[in-house]
């Protein structure tokens, strides 16, 4: 008896190491991407007016709205500039996941990241296919 009680704790302690990330629901990543589609717009033409003194295009963007990043919650946001060009990249808030990656200039998001358990929190987008989005 006491063996099986034994293995049991055992099998339930490696169960519980192996818990997966939380899935994210589509209505939720849904939101997220709205947001995130709203602020890249703003970074977007932070960057048509000049590069702000600070350098940091988001701060600038959500001085103009804050909304544009109490939208997005306790998540970390990414930034880089190809060629004139904003990309974001949202993870998750502890920043090992990617969730959402887009190019500031396009309509919708580029790369749903969230659907993949394993993306990391890493820009994915090759620059031709930012330069090209942005003609």
């Amino acid at each position: 008896m006491r063996h099986l009680l034994v293995l049991t704790l055992a099998v339930l302690l490696l169960h519980a190491c192996s818990i997966k990330p939380k899935p994210y629901k589509p209505e939720e990543m849904n939101r997220l991407e709205i947001a995130m589609l709203r602020l890249g717009k703003t970074v977007q033409g932070v960057l048509l007016i000049g590069t702000p003194q600070d350098g940091d295009l988001v701060a600038v963007a959500c001085g103009i709205d804050p909304s544009l990043c109490t939208a997005l919650g306790d998540n970390t946001l990414r930034t880089r500039v190809v060629d004139g060009n904003a990309v974001l990249l949202l993870c998750t808030p502890d920043g090992k996941r990617a969730l959402v990656e887009n190019i500031a200039c396009t309509a919708t998001p580029d790369h749903k990241a969230w659907t993949d358990s394993n993306a990391a929190c890493e820009f994915t987008l090759p620059d031709q296919r930012i330069r090209a989005a942005c003609r």
